[in-house]
């Protein structure tokens, strides 16, 4: 469990952004939310503006995880934007059942038809027009298309049971989302082939992906009115921003085979599969439940996944400043790792301090340099992202023997001492490599100690 802890905190813990901008950012991301639902907003609009001030943060963070942690930090994207998808598709049941949502996606338009209906039911001033824009927030209707009341004769409510972004246009973002989810799979598969987990998501994601790809292909292509279908009709009526839909009947009319049925799939309940071999006896799922069940065959083996091939991440930067540790032992310094960071001109070691830490550069540049007797100041060399400093002292005196001090912003990943000897132990020929590095220092600032 604390390997778990550990590596969901790697990838979660934002590492490059101040923690007062998170804070800010936290604040600007709860004052929007509230704003929308005080104006009575969509829920997808809520949501939009919950998540707009978090965008940039999410962007520069998941970029510093790929310097990092290379295409595992892929991964923990990709599994995020899954998990958030299935959120979704739990969403959707939850306003289904738990709140006596409707399927009714799209959702009934606050239209002129919608609005006469109203009017002339007396559910509407006349004078009140259609906003032609707004989607019904409330629907007062059971799944079967029957008005559902109260005790006291009033109409019973709640939610079209379309999710969160659905509610834009429910087979679209639905169809996007799968194939985006399908796309990152196979990215995944590609890179780690070796995690079985992924084998496993692969092959339901693509099942998924079919059942959508069928279900959007209709959507889009077969508009023709030719079948004759029963359906509801609503009248609107709004209240702020909220619109709400009221059943006034039902007509029969021709319409396509989307609308007609198709909407249910290949494989839901009364889909093409059932139609076909078992002549609609409602033995399938329902398509919400359905739908809910591919998303969980896809996301856990994916989760499980990526805490599998995480305990194999390491520091990218750590691997090129000691190419010769193990992967073991890459893997095991990495968790021992801290980031720190430094401004243009600080000093970051002092020259006769005690050698605490070893430092690997991953973000700019700095410079070491040697204070000699009578007081002048010698630059030995210049150092660079994946280089790293503070070997001598750890390793031969204890005390620091030069200035280091940042060119330019700096970004340094460091192990404490002891950590940083106890890895040179188990791994000799890292002690050896480093042993080489640190002679050629010694024997450099000799060199311009005696040329100055």
């Amino acid at each position: 469990m604390a390997a778990f802890t550990r590596i969901f905190e790697r990838f979660v813990a934002f590492r490059r952004i101040p923690m007062r901008v998170v804070i800010i950012t936290a604040l600007a991301s709860y004052a929007l939310q509230l704003g929308a639902i005080l104006q009575g907003q969509p829920l997808y609009i809520i949501a939009i503006f919950t998540l707009l001030p978090w965008l940039p943060l999410f962007l520069f963070e998941g970029l510093w995880k790929y310097e990092h942690y290379s295409f595992v930090a892929v991964f923990a994207i990709i599994t995020a934007l899954q998990v958030g998808h299935l959120g979704e598709h739990a969403l959707q049941i939850g306003q289904l059942y738990g709140q006596n949502g409707v399927l009714a996606c799209p959702f009934p338009q606050d239209n002129v038809a919608g609005a006469q209906r109203a009017v002339t039911a007396g559910l509407r001033s006349p004078d009140q027009a259609a906003t032609g824009i707004y989607s019904s927030a409330i629907v007062h209707e059971n799944a079967d298309g029957t008005p559902r009341f109260k005790a006291d004769g009033t109409y019973d409510t709640g939610p079209p049971a379309c999710g969160v972004f659905g509610q834009l246009d429910f087979e679209t973002i639905h169809f996007v989302w799968d194939t985006l989810v399908w796309i990152g799979a196979l990215i995944l598969l590609w890179r780690f082939p070796r995690n079985i987990w992924l084998w496993l998501a692969v092959f339901f994601a693509s099942l998924h992906e079919m059942e959508h790809a069928f279900l959007f292909w209709i959507y889009i292509t077969d508009t023709a009115p030719t079948y004759a279908s029963t359906h509801t009709v609503y009248a609107t009526t709004v209240e702020g921003n909220t619109v709400t839909a009221v059943p006034l009947g039902k007509v029969t009319e021709p319409t396509n085979f989307y609308e007609a049925g198709g909407k249910a799939g290949l494989w839901a309940r009364n889909g093409m599969v059932e139609s076909i071999f078992f002549g609609q006896k409602g033995r399938f799922p329902f398509r919400p439940v359905l739908h809910l069940g591919y998303n969980s065959l896809v996301v856990i083996p994916t989760v499980i996944g990526f805490f599998w091939q995480s305990r194999k991440v390491y520091n990218a930067f750590l691997a090129r400043a000691l190419p010769t540790l193990s992967e073991g032992e890459l893997i095991a310094a990495t968790a021992k790792l801290e980031r720190m960071t430094f401004d243009t001109g600080d000093v970051i070691v002092r020259q006769g301090e005690v050698a605490d830490r070893f430092y690997v550069i991953s973000r700019g540049q700095v410079d070491v340099v040697r204070r000699a007797p009578d007081g002048r100041e010698i630059v030995v060399t210049r150092l660079g992202t994946g280089q790293f400093f503070g070997e001598i002292g750890l390793l031969h005196g204890g005390k620091r023997t030069a200035d280091v001090r940042a060119v330019d912003d700096v970004e340094v990943m460091t192990l404490n001492g002891q950590d940083f000897r106890n890895l040179m132990a188990d791994s000799k020929a890292s002690e050896q490599a480093i042993g080489e590095v640190m002679r050629q220092r010694i024997v450099q600032t000799g060199a311009l100690q005696r040329g100055a």
